[in-house]
């Protein structure tokens, strides 16, 4: 049974991101309920274990939390995207609190007044310390033996599922204004998403939100939509990470997929901590008559007197900062083929003669950019690149940055794989976790005279351990692997990991698309209202060239990629066109289907 799609009934696409969370109809050009995937939640003591009783706010940036007397320590930050695996999926501590991977010095973290000067940065490198810290912050998913226990270090299982039903809730609610139950939605999900996170995302949807019918579609593939290709390559710049996925015909080539911790959160931190450095700098040389040493995210300026720092709030706010100063262009940009960042360079090059690309940069004009405080700093070229290399750089810091922020991504992801114990090694583990999934579904639907309150409870208090155990071989095989390559050097790795005869279709058909993608040339070009969106992928186009043509001189590589102002949102673009054609109604998975054959369906209709 085919679900009928017309002009009067179009279907909603839903994208939950690490950064954003993105939901509109089918056939338009944007998204109309677009916000950020990091809400403010507020836990109550009386239910603070509960993730299902707690009050949202989703716009923090932008209003005041709605807080009275003391309560103002429940108030925490989530995202439904583990920073970790990518995934929907609460496999650690899912709280969103960043910490400066590049210095050990002050990024905006820690608790604190805001009268605290900064900390002098030693070195951009993470010392095993903190390593070593951040995995023993990892939870273990078997810690709770209910979904309503938290464990001792706040984890609440099935919390992230619990904040995905709400932002596809409040999207529909905030801007589309359109009843779930009578629209069918096509949700973007991420292309090693495996299958017990699949059919949990689609039980949710059909179970909480009652949709008609429903389709999920490969982000990578839909990336390829929106410029007009079926087979490419898709290098997607995320807020965290970067993922190089191979697309052949329509279809993810699971085993080319390739991973970076590097994204545009790294790239923000990096831009604060430059502009943090000047703002000191000046501070020093004008005596301006500041009581910190860091640049101040709005709501500090704003504040009647000084108000204290609260994590993980101020290290958000500022990274927010960093992201406009960033598309405005004077943040982070990227430079010509053959530039080279200073800290990149080896031997005595860096100390006596720069290169003579990284010369002509740092003659040039300097870019001003105003804070939030009103005061103004000058930005050199050279610093605004620096961000840039962070992708591109081949030796020096910028890889020795990488190298640090994928050695920590490993050591989380494998605290998470061995928190299974045994379980990781029973090759039944997958089968008997997804039996036991579809049986908990049978059961809801079997309860279908339960009241309203029963059936939420029913689904809550379903095994999440079952879950995160079904993951956990897909968590350690085929999510995609993690590398501390440059972002040429991950493209080409990944079209080389597939078949000989698809090597040269994927490279000859590169996607770039991403927020983080989104950097311009020069700031000159930017001033006067022109932003050259054209400098990323050409870059890289000649990059990803001088490595092919050492062995294969023949082949050629094109890279397509939306303008600046569509780049962050180009796998919602392919949605939209895919769920506009006439012919895609054959494609939808029905609710009558899903009462039927079960959640384990998905994996048949939508590869």
């Amino acid at each position: 049974m085919a679900y009928s799609n017309d002009d009067t009934f179009p279907c909603i696409v839903g994208e939950v991101g690490s950064h954003s969370t993105k939901l509109g109809f089918a056939g338009e050009d944007y998204p109309r309920s677009y916000f950020r995937s990091t809400t403010a939640i507020h836990r109550d003591a009386k239910h603070k274990s509960d993730p299902r009783k707690v009050k949202r706010s989703y716009d923090f940036f932008s209003r005041p939390l709605d807080h009275t007397g003391d309560d103002d320590g429940n108030w925490e930050v989530s995202n439904p995207v583990d920073a970790t695996t990518g995934l929907i999926f609460q496999g650690m501590n899912n709280n969103v609190h960043y910490s400066s991977s590049l210095s050990n010095g002050h990024d905006g973290v820690g608790s604190g007044t805001d009268t605290e000067t900064e900390k002098p940065s030693s070195s951009m490198n993470a010392n095993e310390e903190i390593d070593d810290a951040e995995v023993k912050d990892a939870s273990s998913p078997n810690e709770s033996s209910s979904g309503s226990q938290s464990s001792d270090n706040g984890i609440i299982p099935g919390e992230c599922f619990t904040h995905f039903s709400s932002h596809l809730a409040h999207g529909y609610e905030s801007a589309l204004c359109t009843d779930a139950a009578s629209t069918p939605l096509m949700l973007i999900e991420k292309s090693y998403n495996p299958p017990p996170i699949r059919q949990k995302m689609m039980e949710i949807v059909f179970e909480e939100h009652n949709v008609p019918a429903t389709f999920f579609a490969r982000d990578a593939v839909c990336a390829c939509y929106a410029v007009g290709r079926t087979t490419g390559t898709v290098a997607d710049v995320g807020h965290a990470g970067t993922v190089v996925t191979p697309v052949y015909d329509g279809f993810v080539e699971t085993k080319g997929i390739l991973r970076s911790p590097v994204g545009g959160a790294m790239m923000g931190e990096m831009t604060l901590q430059h502009l943090d450095g000047l703002y000191k700098t000046k501070k020093s040389r004008m005596k301006l008559k500041s009581p910190v040493d860091y640049i101040m995210p709005l709501y500090q300026v704003n504040a009647e007197g000084m108000m204290a720092r609260r994590e993980p709030f101020h290290s958000l706010a500022r990274l927010d900062l960093a992201r406009l100063c960033k598309e405005d262009g004077t943040g982070a940009g990227v430079a010509g083929y053959g530039y080279a960042a200073l800290s990149d360079l080896e031997g005595d090059a860096a100390q006596k003669e720069p290169s003579d690309m990284y010369h002509q940069y740092a003659n040039a004009p300097k870019a001003t950019y105003k804070l939030p405080d009103g005061t103004t700093i000058d930005i050199s070229q050279t610093k605004r690149f620096d961000v840039g290399e962070l992708m591109f750089g081949k030796g020096g810091k910028s890889a020795q940055t990488r190298e640090d922020a994928t050695r920590r991504a490993k050591k989380r992801l494998d605290a998470i794989t061995t928190s299974g114990g045994d379980l990781a090694d029973n090759e039944d583990v997958e089968s008997n976790a997804i039996a036991h999934m579809e049986e908990i579904a049978r059961r809801k639907r079997n309860a279908r005279g339960l009241g309203e309150n029963d059936k939420k409870k029913l689904s809550f208090q379903a095994s999440h351990e079952k879950l995160v155990n079904a993951c956990i071989p897909y968590l350690s095989t085929t999510i995609g692997e993690f590398t501390a390559s440059s972002l040429p050097s991950m493209i080409c790795e990944s079209a080389f990991k597939c078949d000989r005869d698809q090597q040269s279709q994927l490279l000859g058909n590169t996607v770039l698309c991403g927020g983080g993608a989104c950097l311009a040339t020069s700031v000159m070009s930017t001033s006067t209202g022109v932003n050259d969106g054209n400098a990323m992928p050409e870059r890289l186009r000649r990059e990803c060239e001088a490595i092919i043509h050492a062995h294969t001189p023949g082949w050629r590589v094109k890279v397509s990629s939306p303008g600046i102002s569509e780049r962050a949102i180009c796998s919602w673009l392919g949605a939209s066109i895919l769920g506009s054609l006439g012919t895609f109604h054959e494609m939808w998975i029905t609710k009558a289907e899903y009462e039927e054959h079960g959640a384990s369906i998905i994996n048949r209709k939508c590869p």
